[in-house]
């Protein structure tokens, strides 16, 4: 966990036989590559050997593989066997514990972008695209966020999702730049590594919180200019004493200080053990606390200490007779009510946040690792999805044995596919004379082992003309009607059709749009609460609609009866709301009914018992509530999203009463 591994990657690139040859680096736990090695085939001798030397020399604690065809499976099984012959091992958490040593698939999405870049030209210009494949492979398998980030804008290219192309690439940037953003603060951002390596390392700075790629690029140039270390995080806002010129201002070092975080050495003087952790400045003073509690320290050692080696003093001594683990026996519960009361802070979480980081500074939190599942590896190594090739699919097969009772096909995608005797067309005529080697013919698929890469298929002529094509349905028999889709789209045509003969009329009004409500409702999700847009009524020309925005996705379609009107055109005199309220135009309906009930709304959101969400929302409060205080009675109320413009009221008598509600 959180350690950086040394490891050989290994590609045969599309593994043509005597055309692609055997790829590997070795790289060390600092990103270099050390070695380059390049065989015809793992399975000589010769080459078997000088592989294995190299990995006794080099003592890899992990092999990845990737490639861009099936070939690389047979490469990753060959891998195996070699390490299991040859009793290759590694050493575990102990020295008397080792373990063989472990071939894993590697997520090549990012190498794939790598090798051929003008960054891996201008890092690695004398290696060929294969290798500069294999080195992106090594560094992702170390470290998938720094690969992450060293893409930039390039990263939309990745297909994170199958659906992702509908949405714009800005749209789309935005998302991912928020999820990096999340992480990078996650783990945290060595700002010395990021300076001795600006390219790699300090693309993650602009993710950090209150940066940015140019508060990013003045950091760094800014702490340049300082000395190009930064001994402290305090050195970030300037040290006259240094002559250390300020590298953020005051908001910016509140916002990122946290997540940027110097590698604590004890023989460096005035060095914080506490800026190697993800405590905040603005808490120091809790941990240095916390850690004068735990070594049991009064306040005259306490200040003779921080005379001596400064305000971390405490901490540092408490870090380097390693009894760091004696935080556990404090009482953070009695810190907590006494920081509440004394300063009206409350600090629980904050100090449980401490109590971890002075144990673990910066642990890993992020989810454990976890290789690639069979059906990611083989639609990395086929381009084949669930969706695209499934049991029961016809699909043209290459021809590559014929035998009596079998004949060896192979599918456009790499995979090896087996046709047996009894499912072929007996006509009484030979094999031999019906099929040939590099035949292409149609095939069925029978059954489909992604793990092992083998089809078994079909060539009878029955099999073929009632086997699924690509994209159909794999849910329904191909000869069964679907009532259900032709309803929906009979449903969708009976619309299309009213739209396009419906009468258009124009109201000379500022809010008058010629919507329908779908339109109107897309038109106003943009918009805020009270909006409204005047629109015509598929009742007839004696009615107007008026739609007005309750909330997001929640909106109100009011019907409004015209009457004493002087043509079918023109508006009617009288505007009838509901059959009781009557209006005199639509300027007064508007400010006296619909402005009216926006308000009325208003009211009831700013209310303190208002509960965003849905009446789920409103029964998960109130059984929160209800635990914490079982004696007590309480009620919320939120949108009812079936009849807009009325709210559910759902209240809890207690801790052992039913949630009630009252709707409409």
């Amino acid at each position: 966990m959180g350690q950086v591994p040394t490891v050989m990657t290994i590609s045969c690139g599309h593994g043509e036989h005597g055309k692609d040859a055997i790829v590997g680096i070795y790289m060390d736990e600092l990103g270099r590559v050390f070695e380059q090695v390049k065989y015809p085939d793992l399975r000589d001798e010769q080459s078997r050997n000088e592989f294995v030397e190299v990995l006794r020399r080099r003592k890899p604690e992990v092999i990845g593989v990737a490639g861009f065809s099936v070939a690389t499976h047979r490469l990753f099984n060959d891998l195996k066997k070699l390490i299991d012959e040859e009793s290759i091992t590694v050493a575990g958490e102990n020295d008397d514990d080792r373990h063989a040593l472990e071939v894993i698939y590697v997520n090549d999405e990012v190498a794939r972008l790598y090798q051929n870049s003008d960054r891996a030209r201008l890092e690695y210009p004398e290696f060929p695209p294969l290798a500069r494949y294999c080195i992106g492979l090594a560094r992702y398998l170390q470290s998938p966020l720094l690969e992450y980030a060293a893409l930039g804008k390039d990263i939309v290219s990745i297909s994170f999702h199958p659906a992702q192309q509908l949405l714009s690439q800005d749209k789309l940037m935005k998302k991912l730049e928020s999820a990096m953003v999340d992480m990078v603060n996650m783990v945290g951002v060595n700002i010395n590594d990021a300076l001795k390596s600006q390219n790699y390392v300090g693309n993650l700075l602009p993710y950090v919180s209150g940066l940015g790629p140019r508060k990013a690029s003045s950091i760094l140039k800014s702490i340049t200019a300082n000395g190009g270390r930064l001994a402290t995080r305090a050195e970030l806002v300037g040290d006259p004493d240094k002559n250390l010129l300020p590298v953020v201002g005051g908001i910016i070092f509140v916002n990122c200080a946290s997540f940027i975080w110097i590698e604590y050495d004890s023989s460096e003087p005035g060095a914080d053990y506490l800026d190697n952790t993800r405590v905040h400045p603005e808490d120091y003073d809790l941990g240095r606390k916390m850690a004068a509690d735990a070594l049991e320290l009064d306040e005259e050692d306490i200040q003779a200490m921080v005379n001596t080696n400064g305000p971390g003093a405490v901490v540092s001594e408490l870090i380097n007779s390693s009894q760091e683990n004696k935080v556990n026996d404090l009482i953070l519960e009695e810190y907590a009510e006494e920081l509440e009361k004394t300063f009206n802070q409350k600090k629980r979480a904050t100090l449980e946040t401490i109590r971890a980081e002075l144990q673990h500074p910066y642990e890993e939190l992020r989810k454990a690792f976890k290789t690639l599942s069979f059906e990611r590896i083989f639609t990395m190594l086929t381009g084949e999805t669930n969706e695209t090739l499934f049991e029961g699919m016809v699909v043209p097969v290459n021809v590559r044995r014929v035998a009596d009772r079998y004949i060896s096909v192979r599918l456009d995608c790499g995979i090896d596919g087996n046709v047996t005797q009894d499912m072929i067309d007996n006509s009484g005529v030979s094999v031999h004379a019906v099929y040939a080697v590099g035949q292409t013919v149609q095939a069925k698929v029978l059954s489909l082992e992604r793990k092992s890469f083998f089809a078994e298929m079909s060539l009878r002529e029955s099999d073929i003309r009632n086997g699924l094509r690509r994209f159909d349905r794999q849910d329904r028999d191909p000869e069964e009607w679907d009532d259900v889709r032709e309803e929906r789209d009979r449903a969708k045509l009976a619309i299309k059709n009213q739209e396009q003969q419906r009468t258009v009329r124009v109201i000379k009004h500022p809010l008058f749009r010629p919507f329908n409500s779908r339109q109107a409702e897309e038109y106003l999700s943009k918009l805020y609460r009270g909006d409204a847009v005047i629109r015509p009524s598929s009742m007839g020309m004696d009615h107007i609609a008026i739609t007005w925005k309750i909330a997001d996705g929640i909106y109100q379609h009011v019907d409004v009866l015209e009457l004493d009107k002087e043509n079918e055109f023109t508006v009617g005199k009288l505007l009838r709301v509901m059959g009781k309220y009557t209006y005199t135009d639509l300027d007064e309906l508007m400010h006296l009914h619909i402005k009216a009930m926006a308000r009325k709304v208003d009211e009831m959101v700013a209310h303190d018992k208002f509960q965003e969400g849905t009446r789920e929302n409103c029964e998960k409060w109130l059984t929160s509530y209800s635990q914490a205080n079982p004696k007590r009675s309480s009620y919320r109320f939120c949108f009812d999203p079936k009849h807009p413009g009325y709210f559910d009221l759902v209240f809890k008598a207690g801790l052992n009463a039913k949630i009630q509600c009252w709707v409409r």
